[in-house]
């Protein structure tokens, strides 16, 4: 039998097992050949209902209007812009009010991130793809690093120009980028950009692949310069490329779309197809990493002779629809903790209560240790989890930054950010899930949560960070007065209903969900009919506990945030919940609460405020 926080050993041990079968089940399908899954490259179908960036063709281009932006002067400085999103809080009769929740994505950046080229960078070797024969010969991965990089900063410029307060340009910054490239003793990697390239052309793929900053994206803002972005440079790249193109003289940097078509030549006469997702996804990742260096492999070119001149028109229309979602993908990126918060939902459970997240997530890490240290390993597991975010785990690993993400979860740090699930659809909290009934006298906790968040109530004003729904009833008569006034009503619920732009004088862009918009499909994993898995055949502490305690203390501690109900006093008491005060019971018998939480409630939002 459990205590007033923990479960029973039953309770437990149930889901310990069942959990082991489910992740042992996603590693036993994993690809034999190695090669990544298919649906792993699939990048457009996660951003169906997010939003243009800047509200892309929902404002005139001639009409100049202006952004709400807030400067960060920190130690490397950012730009952010105003938003807000629009939640609707009921599908009945009742009259409560939609929600309306600030955000503030990221806008521009005070400094470039760096790129490196390791023979030992993640993905130096590409496996392929399973059922993409054909295709993808050598590795150009990081090739269509920079010029994604660059495609996404000239958009960005394209989309801020029509901004009254912004300065923007688009300008190279490579020295002599006009001349002939001097030989270079250091060259270790020959670029073809095949036969039909004209001179503007070669000079683009000079400026951003030679070392340097080669171009710059940039914005004058209150007598600030910032750079978009996805502003990178490139240091002793090694690069070189082959071309019969006459080099003539200094042009005008290309617009998004010609530069798109340049890529476009470039996959078509290289037969590239998933890498060019895969470095779009990459490239989605450069705001997260704040300026930080990033590892990329150095470019395996294949022969010349083993590259077959034909037409493909399946590379052109996949690269045409990359190139209507670009807004799409832009927002995405710009919201760097909604990716982290993406990448930690593949090990949320919408069914697991917080004090059996532990019973949860051990196999699930347990799993991951077994794995062989190949990256297709690692992503297909994860991708069997969650097949439509197995791009932004590929693109993760592409970039190295699993490290960091796994090793946070692990440490029971998790992120949760309601725009990104709405945006993705993808399920991060028991917030958004459907409230149950009760009887008219006690309220299940997580739908106490559900009723103190989407009412405002005083302190839950924000959503709580820890996604997994605290166990138990609470007596109607110990909650929220708002609580009290809601619990018998019907179909309440937290929808997205649309996000807004904030432009000044209290001016907006407004971009609706798509009530018509399916969820696409997920390519729904099935797992095997049976599972042969045995906790003996992992060297792991399955029986700690150190995931639940975290999870517990934490959506309580959101949950209590003004304080316990006497009759809660066996759970405040219980030893998870160290206090680290020296604070007594309250002499007054009469008391509704009885105690507050003190300075330890805030370290998971210590850290979260400073990833953000």
């Amino acid at each position: 039998m459990g205590d007033a926080a923990r479960p029973s050993d039953d309770e437990f041990t149930k889901v310990l097992q069942e959990s082991l079968v489910t992740w042992s089940s996603y590693l036993s399908a994993g690809s034999e050949d190695h090669l990544f899954p298919l649906q792993a490259i699939d990048l457009k179908s996660l951003v169906y209902q997010t939003p243009p960036f800047l509200g892309d063709d929902l404002a005139s281009s001639d009409e100049k209007i202006l952004f709400a932006c807030e400067e960060m002067q920190s130690t490397q400085g950012s730009l952010l812009i105003n938003g807000r999103s629009t939640w609707r809080t009921s599908k009945g009769t009742c009259d409560l009010q939609p929600r309306i929740l600030p955000k503030q994505l990221l806008l521009a950046v005070g400094r470039r991130s760096r790129v490196r080229f390791s023979e030992d960078s993640p993905l130096s070797d590409w496996p392929g793809v399973q059922g993409l024969s054909g295709y993808d010969k050598g590795n150009y991965l990081s090739v269509l690093y920079f010029a994604w990089a660059y495609i996404l900063s000239a958009r960005w410029v394209e989309l801020l120009h029509r901004s009254a307060d912004h300065e923007c340009h688009m300008g190279y910054t490579v020295q002599g980028v006009g001349s002939s490239p001097p030989p270079d003793k250091h060259s270790k990697v020959l670029i073809d950009l095949g036969e039909d390239d004209c001179e503007e052309e070669v000079l683009w793929w000079r400026a951003i692949l030679c070392s340097g900053n080669g171009w710059d994206a940039t914005t004058k803002y209150n007598g600030h310069i910032y750079l978009s972005p996805w502003s990178v440079s490139i240091k002793e790249a090694g690069l070189t490329l082959a071309t019969k193109a006459a080099m003539g003289a200094k042009s005008e940097p290309p617009s998004s779309a010609t530069a798109l078509k340049y890529l476009t030549r470039f996959c078509v006469h290289h037969r590239f197809y998933a890498q060019c997702s895969l470095a779009l996804a990459g490239v989605l990742y450069i705001p997260f990493l704040k300026g930080r260096i990033v590892s990329l492999p150095f470019p395996k070119p294949v022969p010349r002779l083993e590259l077959k001149e034909h037409v493909d028109d399946s590379i052109t229309d996949f690269l045409n629809g990359h190139s209507q979602l670009l807004p799409k993908y832009m927002t995405l990126s710009s919201n760097p903790w909604g990716l982290r918060s993406l990448l930690n939902s593949t090990f949320f459970n919408p069914d697991i209560e917080c004090n059996l997240v532990s019973a949860w997530l051990n196999p699930a890490f347990a799993v991951l240790d077994s794995i062989p240290p190949r990256k297709t390993s690692l992503v297909a597991l994860l991708t069997n989890r969650q097949p439509r975010l197995g791009i932004l785990w590929l693109g993760a690993v592409f970039t190295d930054l699993t490290k960091s993400i796994l090793r946070d979860l692990r440490s029971g740090m998790v992120a949760l950010d309601l725009l990104a699930s709405a945006w993705t659809g993808t399920t991060q909290t028991f917030l958004t899930s459907q409230m149950g009934d009760n009887n008219g006298e006690s309220i299940r906790r997580d739908d106490e949560c559900r009723l103190l968040f989407i009412t405002a109530c005083e302190g839950h004003d924000r959503p709580p960070i820890w996604p997994w729904k605290p166990f138990g009833v609470t007596q109607i008569c110990d909650t929220e007065l708002s609580v009290r006034q809601h619990a018998q009503c019907a179909l309440h619920c937290l929808e997205y209903q649309s996000w807004e732009w904030m432009l000044t004088n209290d001016r907006l862009i407004r971009i609706f969900r798509e009530e018509s918009s399916q969820l696409p499909d997920k390519t729904s994993y099935s797992a095997p009919e049976s599972i042969s898995a045995k906790l003996s055949d992992h060297n792991y502490d399955f029986l700690s506990q150190t995931f639940s305690e975290i999870a517990t203390r934490g959506i309580f501690g959101w949950l209590r945030s003004t304080g316990y109900p006497r009759s809660e006093r066996p759970i405040y008491q219980h030893s998870w919940f160290d206090l680290g005060t020296d604070e007594q019971e309250p002499n007054n018998a009469e008391s509704d609460v009885e105690i507050h939480w003190g300075p330890k409630k805030r370290h998971v939002e210590s850290w979260l405020d400073g990833i953000e």
